[in-house]
């Protein structure tokens, strides 16, 4: 597709689509990947010069530009291929006129898409490795409201955002099998200002006396828990069941319940830092322990996509999340 074509839909034809999912690379082209990030990306940028949007669905927009650039990287493509096309539409949603029918028929649109989007109470964002799963249900109880499970044979753990919906804190939860008791936990995230490109690493996920390889404490940004507390939460994936207690491919799950597991807070301002990465590079959580440190990553993969999800405004009440990007 040459750029002119290109352009010229993306005046006639911008959605939010925040809830799409991820063909297989052999059955979509470069173009197809493209087409999404560019589309978004233009409606963006003229939204923040023309003032089309409320303050909620702008930032659903940014999300969805998010997702379609992260497929588009996890697809193969990199941002310097994104870059000019990117660059384009910038300069045409810089010379768009902000009164034309097109252009608002555009942001009616991305309403509606940000309508559609409310509406669903539970998003999961799945990478093809692990997944983001997101829970705007049932605002008031406290639950995980933007989790990665990592459940291996030395330990289950679960990382994200966990509190009301109102409230919540950027928490790892872990349940050690061995009875290994951390007296302190950091998170390790690439600094981009002296590591351009991340380390994408395809081992499997779990437990290692080893620092994973691209991190250290020159190149890396460090995250201090602010505390350690015993609690009980969700360790595992919620499976689906029926009144027995079988799942829908006959396995047995029986009752599933919290269990027991150590809580570590981690400062918000984190997210500023996991928002320049690669959505296919990991962050690493240190646990310090009397017999050494314990390492476990974490796949960045739409951790912002779905940050954006739970900050959005409730629909069923008058409150606003405290999340902020």
């Amino acid at each position: 597709m040459t750029l002119r074509p290109l352009l010229k839909k993306l005046v006639l034809a911008s959605s939010v689509m925040l809830a799409g999912f991820t063909a297989p690379l052999l059955a979509r082209t470069a173009d197809d990947y493209t087409l999404p990030v560019v589309k978004r990306y233009y409606m963006m940028q003229a939204d923040a010069r023309c003032r089309l949007l409320d303050a909620p669905t702008s930032q659903a927009l940014k999300a969805g530009y998010l997702q379609a650039r992260n497929d588009a990287l996890r697809a193969g493509l990199s941002m310097a291929y994104l870059a000019p096309w990117l660059d384009k539409a910038r300069i045409a949603a810089g010379q768009t006129d902000c009164a034309s029918p097109q252009l608002a028929s555009e942001a009616e649109i991305a309403r509606g898409g940000y309508r559609r989007f409310m509406a669903l109470p539970h998003v999961a964002w799945n990478s093809g490795r692990t997944e983001w799963t997101a829970n705007r249900a049932f605002t008031d109880d406290t639950a995980w409201r933007l989790v990665q499970y990592q459940n291996t044979d030395k330990a289950d753990l679960a990382f994200g955002l966990y509190g009301t919906l109102q409230q919540n804190s950027f928490t790892l939860m872990a349940g050690f099998h061995d009875g290994v008791r951390p007296y302190s936990a950091r998170l390790l995230v690439r600094n981009t200002d002296i590591v351009t490109v991340g380390r994408i690493e395809r081992t499997p996920y779990g437990l290692t006396t080893e620092m994973p390889l691209g991190f250290n404490d020159y190149s890396s940004l460090s995250f201090m828990a602010r505390n350690i507390a015993e609690t009980t939460a969700a360790l595992h994936p919620e499976v689906k069941t029926n009144l027995a207690g079988f799942s829908l491919t006959g396995d047995f799950v029986g009752k599933q319940v919290p269990e027991n597991a150590l809580r570590f807070d981690f400062p918000a301002r984190a997210w500023m830092a996991i928002a320049k990465l690669d959505p296919r590079e990991d962050m690493v959580v240190e646990f310090n322990t009397a017999d050494g440190p314990l390492y476990a990553r974490f796949e960045v993969g739409d951790f912002l996509t779905g940050l954006s999800y739970v900050a959005l405004p409730s629909s069923y009440t008058n409150h606003h999340p405290n999340t902020a990007l």
